[in-house]
């Protein structure tokens, strides 16, 4: 399938171990996508675009770079995937019904910071979505509109100026046989997640908490 491509966006925060182990993921499962990859310091992944690492760690900048990828790409879907998250292959073969629609999956979950075991994600996210490009650009620059190029202040982007980054009628949900697991670190773009705080020790495809953390996160 020839009609999307992977834009993948970092802070280059993280460890760089744990995500050349995410960059690793993201080449194993996805079948040869095409990856515009937008950094703040420049990587070895897709063709990539480094922004420079004084611009600061913000949702306002995890947009921006959002926009930048999807302004590179050429097909007529984009594909999130986030510097913290581990994706399973079918993740990359849904497609949209719509072209004015945000599909995301919601077969989510996150593993703790310091923890060896995972919670339920309770709502669909930025780093799991698959959607149009020329709607997502749309919508982005629309945001944007009298912004600075970036800013290191506008953490929660775009709540702070008072929309969000879709109206609630633009979103529809799919879901994934595999679950998405995002890794909290501390060291995101974007701080806050919503999930069920109810212990689940073994997941699909991802198998024991405890092996996925020492297979995926820890590092010498």
């Amino acid at each position: 399938m020839n009609d999307a491509t992977i834009i993948y966006y970092t802070s280059n925060k993280e460890n760089p171990e744990f995500e050349q182990r995410v960059r690793d993921n993201i080449l194993e499962v996805s079948g040869g996508l095409p990856i515009i990859s937008v950094s703040q310091k420049p990587i070895d992944f897709g063709t990539n675009i480094c922004v420079g690492d004084d611009i600061g760690v913000t949702g306002f900048n995890v947009c921006r770079q959002s926009l930048i990828a999807c302004e590179a790409a050429t097909t007529k879907y984009v594909i999130t995937a986030e510097a913290d998250t581990f994706y399973p292959p079918e993740y990359f073969t849904f497609r949209p019904d719509k072209d004015d629609k945000c599909y995301r999956d919601t077969n989510l979950y996150v593993m703790g910071l310091r923890r060896n075991y995972f919670y339920r994600k309770t709502e669909g996210a930025l780093h799991a979505q698959v959607i149009n490009r020329e709607f997502y650009i749309k919508r982005l620059k629309k945001l944007f509109e009298g912004a600075p190029q970036w800013s290191a202040t506008e953490k929660n982007f775009p709540k702070e100026r008072g929309m969000p980054l879709f109206e609630p009628n633009a979103f529809e949900y799919y879901q994934t046989i595999n679950p998405v697991v995002q890794v909290k670190t501390s060291q995101a773009m974007r701080y806050h997640t919503h999930s069920e705080r109810i212990p689940i020790h073994e997941i699909p495809y991802w198998g024991l908490g405890k092996d996925f953390r020492k297979k995926y996160y820890e590092t010498n």
